[in-house]
């Protein structure tokens, strides 16, 4: 889960990563199981120098389940799995890593009691990956008429919508699947009921973006394998690993 939170021109001013390895475990008795993470792992900021491209974990912590004797050494973790589904590991991370989206508002007084806002949302994520029900929440005036939205056309249009909720100040852009690579701009023209100023413009945002990325792991941690410890065993276990990465607080500021 990603907190992240933007200034106007898309800098990056705060990011952190609340993530977790889930288990959901079947098998048939109590089957010792190893699971191998990145060999170059470091955890905690203090251990030294990460070497390029190494994945730097803040802190983590372990289901009670979980043998570590290894985990210094080799970055394995050995574990008989409880039935069904647990957590394995928890772990953070802050500081440098890729955004999934930038967000780029812009704010203009058209006249005295109308503004338009410009919002352009760009998917940093390789094209074979997508983003799901990515959903922008714009917050508007207590003191608006009415809200009018424009969105992209043609193709680039398609699978997206706009929603002013008056009960909630606020306006809802979402866009069903948001391919990598892709950029999208909503415009959209708010009318007061009076003249616009300078308390006006400060209701306006922060814009709230949630969505979920499937099969992209924003963390760079990586499960290399998960295996089966004795196998003198017949087993012939179905096994896969799923990557999720999601929103928690994905701000943007005007």
């Amino acid at each position: 889960r990603l907190t992240m939170l933007f200034n106007s021109s898309g800098y990056i001013l705060s990011s952190s990563i609340e993530g977790s390895i889930q288990m959901k475990s079947y098998l048939a008795g109590t089957p010792p199981l190893r699971l191998a993470l990145n060999e170059d792992l470091i955890v905690g900021k203090m251990e030294g120098a990460a070497s390029y491209g190494a994945v730097v974990l803040d802190d983590c912590n372990f289901h009670e389940c979980a043998v570590l004797d290894d985990f210094e050494t080799t970055r394995t973790i050995n574990f008989v799995p409880p039935d069904g589904e647990f957590v394995l590991m928890n772990y953070r991370i802050t500081g440098d890593f890729v955004a999934p989206f930038r967000i780029y508002p812009s704010l203009e007084e058209t006249n005295q009691t109308q503004v338009e806002v410009v919002i352009k949302i760009r998917a940093d994520l390789p094209q074979a990956n997508f983003g799901t029900n990515v959903q922008a929440t714009i917050p508007v005036p207590i003191k608006t008429n009415g809200v009018s939205t424009k969105l992209g056309s043609g193709a680039a249009a398609a699978g997206q919508s706009a929603e002013y909720r008056a009960k909630d100040h606020r306006v809802v852009w979402t866009i069903k699947k948001f391919q990598g690579g892709a950029e999208h701009t909503a415009r959209i023209k708010i009318d007061l009921k009076e003249p616009c100023s300078p308390a006006i413009r400060r209701e306006i945002g922060p814009i709230s973006l949630s969505f979920e990325i499937p099969m992209f792991n924003a963390s760079n941690l990586q499960v290399k394998y998960l295996r089966i410890v004795d196998q003198q065993r017949t087993y012939n276990p179905h096994r896969w690993v799923r990557y999720v990465s999601q929103s928690a607080s994905y701000v943007c500021r005007f």
